[in-house]
């Protein structure tokens, strides 16, 4: 049997019976796109002989039309699987159980939506479109999406890729592709404003939030995208806790857990504390569960960062280098603005006290480097991004009790009426 008939078969039922499209296969598609494959069914058809037990020419003509039929399909899916809410709708789970399974919710040009107290459970695409060999992948459905959507409060969710919150491993196909058919679990675009994002478990996800969808939407976002996140427990995000474009986030009394098995990306005051090898590895972690970065510093964002605190474990437990990642930065005329706020007491890793601003610092040094970001296209600095009237249900004094706060108060909750109603 040939290597890629191993791989597990995804078949789509779009049209009516007997229509052609109805031949679509995930597989099939995947193949229609490697030249090696389709080099081998020309081999065939030159030498007059079938091509895995079938006609070569007509198999040729078939793959050929995958590439088309993949997006009709993508939508029959789409359509069964997206909720569209309406403005002043509230969603409150009644108990830990209250979960949205599969679904996509979407918010297109809503106002004052309360999402509370639900499992948030991310929809798989069937038929993502691969990207980069072997493991990324444009998959299409987010479990929430806003678009230019307005005063919504998500609080007291766990998002995530299946009911039990474990991750969902990767399905692989031949030659080597690790099939990530998820997208993100909260993405906010298009001049979206005035969002709350507070109590809530990210899990288990790769691209988790993005803020921001492009270069192509700066004149829409620029003035709006308003975000909060706090009180949210990162748990095991490989990457976008969040990824941040063009609007001002705050960013306050989170807690930050991953699993770092790669080496550091660049020294740390020369220290060798971040490049040793200081704790257990995994050695089947799947490619896109390797943590990548927590938060995104892209083009003209304004952070406030404060309070916040991270717990990280693998090969690489003290490794600093990957708190930031910082891209999109090339114009120091409209630079990102970053405001670290250790005034009450400095974040922490695995309870070492952290020096943000001079990771920050090193960050934006090394994507320089990599061509990602000039000089001054970040700056390290508080006027002008700390908005008027800024404040929080609760000031910490410490990690650890913002650790605590956090692993008590995120997530579900037995009862859709507590004191968090309240706040």
């Amino acid at each position: 049997m040939a290597p890629w008939q191993l791989a597990k078969t995804y078949i789509d039922r779009t049209g009516s019976t007997g229509a052609a499209i109805r031949q679509f296969n995930f597989t099939q598609y995947v193949l229609s796109l490697n030249s090696t494959y389709t080099s081998l069914v020309s081999q065939a058809i030159s030498a007059n002989e079938p091509f895995e037990g079938r006609n070569a020419t007509e198999y040729k003509a078939l793959l050929g039309k995958m590439n088309g039929w993949r997006p009709v399909i993508q939508n029959t899916q789409k359509a069964a699987i997206q909720f569209a809410l309406k403005s002043n709708t509230s969603i409150i789970g009644l108990n830990a159980d209250a979960a949205l399974n599969g679904i996509t919710l979407s918010l297109n040009s809503v106002d004052n939506i309360w999402i509370r107290n639900l499992k948030l459970v991310s929809p798989m695409d069937c038929f993502p479109a691969p990207e980069t060999y072997p493991n990324s992948w444009n998959a299409k459905y987010d479990a929430v999406s806003l678009v230019t959507a307005s005063n919504v409060w998500v609080d007291g969710c766990e998002l995530q890729d299946q009911l039990s919150g474990d991750y969902v491993t990767p399905d692989h196909l031949w030659p080597g592709w690790e099939v990530d058919r998820f997208d993100g679990l909260f993405d906010v675009e298009d001049g979206s404003d005035k969002i709350t994002f507070s109590h809530n478990i990210v899990r288990n996800h790769h691209k988790s939030l993005l803020f921001g969808g492009g270069s192509k939407e700066a004149e829409r976002d620029l003035g709006k995208m308003r975000i909060t996140l706090w009180a949210n427990h990162f748990n095991h995000s490989a990457s976008r806790n969040p990824l941040m474009r063009f609007g001002t986030f705050e960013i306050v009394a989170n807690l930050f857990s991953s699993q770092n098995d790669k080496p550091p990306l660049f020294s740390i005051n020369n220290r060798s504390v971040s490049n040793a090898q200081s704790g257990t590895c995994s050695s089947d972690l799947p490619m896109d569960a390797v943590h990548q970065y927590h938060l995104g510093i892209y083009n003209q964002s304004k952070v406030y960062l404060s309070s916040n605190t991270f717990k990280q474990t693998g090969c690489y437990a003290n490794d600093q280098t990957k708190f930031f990642t910082i891209t999109e930065s090339t114009n120091p005329a409209l630079p990102a603005q970053v405001c670290i706020d250790d005034m009450s007491f400095r974040s922490a890793l695995n309870k070492a006290k952290l020096d943000l601003k001079g990771i920050l610092q090193k960050t934006l040094e090394y994507a320089i480097g990599l061509g990602k970001a000039v000089e001054d296209g970040v700056l390290l600095k508080c006027d002008g991004v700390v908005r008027s009237g800024l404040s929080f249900p609760k000031r910490f004094r410490s990690n650890d009790e913002v650790k605590q706060y956090v692993q008590k108060n995120a997530g579900q909750f037995n009862t859709g009426i507590d004191g968090r109603f309240c706040m």
